[in-house]
């Protein structure tokens, strides 16, 4: 498992679902087989195989609290 900590540039994303939906990172620690984000990996730029990495987004409360305040 590979574990990283990254500055991101966002939190929020829209959603289908809800309006918006909190990633605070990237990635997973599971590999579930029937996972709808598996897809994601794509977007990553990682070479490790989906649930073998995963990016934790340190900035994600300072984050949050600019997004939630410009929406």
């Amino acid at each position: 498992m590979i574990i990283r900590e990254i500055k991101a540039k966002s939190v929020l994303s829209k959603s289908q679902v809800y309006d918006y939906a909190l990633n605070p990172y990237v990635g997973c620690t599971h590999a579930c087989a029937y996972c709808y984000a598996r897809f994601m990996k794509r977007f990553t730029g990682h070479k490790e195989i989906w649930g073998e990495f995963l990016d934790v987004k340190v900035n994600a409360p300072e984050l949050l609290k600019e997004e939630i305040r410009r929406k």
